[in-house]
């Protein structure tokens, strides 16, 4: 059961982390976009969307409009690197969602781990004492097999959260994904006054 309770405290620790992490996220994607579209629509100097940038330094767009700047200035592979930047930010935002598959895929086992030593051991104590029948074994197999039923919530709990965040990433992937594109057309229209 140990095991069992060590992958459900980091379960449920990953999904506080991720849904605080998530939310925020999001709040500050549309708020960074929205002043962002404002200064490149208004054509702001270059300097002052990079003082915007500054302050998202965490925030996947603002370092993605701060490479397509650099791309713009340099007039060379912007698209690349955009592309390159993007998928860098796609792979950290999926930090520890491993952690939940692998829970998830394991936990039945270690639970159904867990049966078993408690059966082998009800079966033990049998030849210990030398008595049979169901009566001597049903307390220890009904006792094991908890860690089973345990180890099937924990991994109900880590898929559902698995998958629910996969969902979220992908709409925020998105969002990234049109955010970044409309930062790259409006630094092109602009690539004659730069």
């Amino acid at each position: 059961m140990l095991p069992l309770v060590f992958c459900s405290i980091i379960v449920w620790a990953i999904i506080f982390e991720r849904g605080w992490f998530f939310l925020r996220l999001n709040k500050h994607l549309h708020l960074f976009y929205f002043e962002a579209m404002d200064q490149l629509m208004r054509s702001s100097p270059l300097d002052s969307i990079r003082n915007l940038c500054s302050k998202y330094p965490n925030l996947p767009t603002s370092r993605l409009l701060v490479v397509g700047i650099e791309g713009a200035l340099k007039n060379k592979n912007r698209f690349e690197k955009l592309e390159r930047q993007r998928q860098k930010e796609s792979q950290k935002l999926r930090s520890y969602f491993w952690i939940l598959g692998t829970v998830g895929s394991a936990s039945p086992f270690i639970g159904l781990f867990g049966t078993v030593i408690g059966i082998l051991k009800s079966f033990s104590e049998m030849a210990k004492t030398s008595s049979g029948g169901f009566s001597v074994v049903a307390q220890g197999i009904s006792e094991s097999l908890i860690a089973t039923a345990a180890g099937i919530v924990v991994a109900v709990v880590a898929v559902v959260a698995y998958n629910a965040f996969q969902t979220l990433l992908n709409k925020i992937l998105l969002t990234i994904k049109h955010h970044a594109e409309e930062f790259s057309e409006l630094l092109e229209a602009r690539d004659l006054h730069i």
